[in-house]
């Protein structure tokens, strides 16, 4: 029999200083007055809160089809992933305090007494960002508005519940040659604040409402409260969460700002008109397609244009970023074409939000092995499942008459709802 190898343990935080997402939030005990520090728990009172969360991506972060299928390959740190997707250690059932050899691919885990199998479900539940432990080893609520008396301990800091947003989405690190993850939202929004006085991740994605914190059975009085579907680029994890994407505060971040004939030329005006970030960001796969589709006079498409923005990485054998042509906030870009030909009476604009390309899919249901198999076969069928790409604008215009009819957000929805693919 060969020698047994010595483990050489090297704490996480040697390994990964001064990362959040290197360690899971600490384990969090029965909170006073709650219990389990669960969603479905807080929902009891903040009902109206807890269903905008059900819809959000937030929620479905352990349950994304293309995670789970990034997750299955052998090359996936997993244990890093998941510190993002189910950040509370509550979630987890081994812990990861130690590297063999300080090496990421060699965690040492350790059973952990207090996993929740219902809270794991939950993904980046309420109490990823809202609960914590005092010095005591007493589990709070971390609130924003103060002057209520709720039935568990609360701490007022609304600063750490917005800083919270950049421990997931202002991280760039290069863990080896081809493995890096680049979210880099934080700080464009810090580039971006010339544009605006006041901008936060929550003025957009957490939209504020005057209403009851709480069910109407405890008769408190509506405040300022926030939306919590934390509505992004418009394109939801399944196809049924579409119908709660304008509700949940979604509107697209680029605008058409306007049409012009030039000559024998189109010029379409559009521009980064409400993300205080570039356009689009977060994940290095997004981009926004735009087309221009040629319509005669019967209505008949006779040719079709199209260009992209957004980022193009380089990943096998060193990831790298090769190109950036995204919107910077309040950026206009002119978008210049010839009248495709005499027959052409009009021309249609649309802008897709892509967040998984066609190809791409092809390769995750071809080549992907290994996912549990509650999401096996769903990936397999990944465009059946797993919405690629949202219509976010569509505008017409005729230049002989010059009108322009714009199509209303709430049809291009419904329309998504039965788009497949990218």
């Amino acid at each position: 029999m060969g020698q047994k190898l010595i483990s050489d343990p090297v704490p996480v935080e040697k390994v990964f200083p001064g990362k959040v997402w290197a360690k899971t939030v600490a384990q969090l005990p029965d909170l006073q007055g709650v219990g389990a520090p669960r969603a479905e728990n807080c929902g009891k009172c903040h009902e109206e809160i807890y269903k905008e969360w059900k819809s959000s991506t937030h929620s479905e972060a352990l349950s994304d089809l293309q995670f789970q299928a990034e997750l299955s390959k052998t090359s996936s740190p997993k244990w890093i992933c998941l510190n993002c997707h189910i950040p509370i250690q509550n979630q987890r059932e081994n812990i990861v305090v130690s590297l063999n050899h300080g090496d990421y691919f060699q965690p040492i885990e350790i059973p952990n007494p207090g996993f929740d199998p219902i809270m794991q479900k939950e993904a980046i539940t309420c109490a990823t960002c809202h609960v914590r432990t005092d010095g005591k080893g007493a589990s709070y609520v971390i609130g924003a508005n103060g002057k209520t008396n709720p039935p568990h301990p609360v701490k007022i800091d609304a600063e750490a519940l917005r800083n919270r947003c950049y421990d997931c989405h202002n991280e760039t690190y290069e863990l080896n040659e081809s493995l890096v993850c680049s979210f880099q939202t934080g700080g464009e929004l810090k580039e971006a604040s010339k544009h605006f006085s006041e901008k936060t991740c929550v003025n957009c994605h957490l939209p504020s409402v005057q209403r009851s914190f709480v069910i109407p059975a405890l008769k408190r009085p509506k405040r300022n409260s926030h939306k919590h579907a934390f509505i992004g680029g418009g394109v939801p994890k399944r196809f049924e969460l579409y119908k709660d994407q304008i509700p949940g505060g979604y509107k697209p971040g680029i605008a058409l700002v306007g049409w012009e004939k030039k000559d024998s030329d189109i010029v379409v005006k559009i521009q980064n008109g409400n993300a205080g970030h570039y356009l689009p960001s977060a994940d290095p796969e997004r981009h926004l397609k735009l087309e221009l589709v040629w319509l005669d006079k019967d209505r008949k498409e006779i040719a079709k244009d199209k260009i992209r923005y957004g980022q193009d990485w380089e990943w096998s054998p060193k990831a790298r970023k090769v190109a950036d042509n995204r919107l910077k906030p309040k950026e206009i870009r002119d978008w210049k074409t010839k009248i495709f030909s005499q027959e052409a009476v009009s021309v249609v604009l649309r802008v897709y939000h892509v967040r998984l390309t066609d190809t791409t899919s092809d390769y995750v249901e071809k080549y992907t092995v290994g996912a549990p198999k509650e999401y096996e076969d769903k990936i397999k069928e990944l465009k059946k499942h797993y919405p690629h790409s949202s219509l976010v604008l569509e505008s017409e215009y005729n230049w002989k008459t010059k009108k322009v009819s714009n199509t209303a957000l709430p049809d291009l929805f419904k329309l998504n709802e039965s788009r497949r693919g990218e």
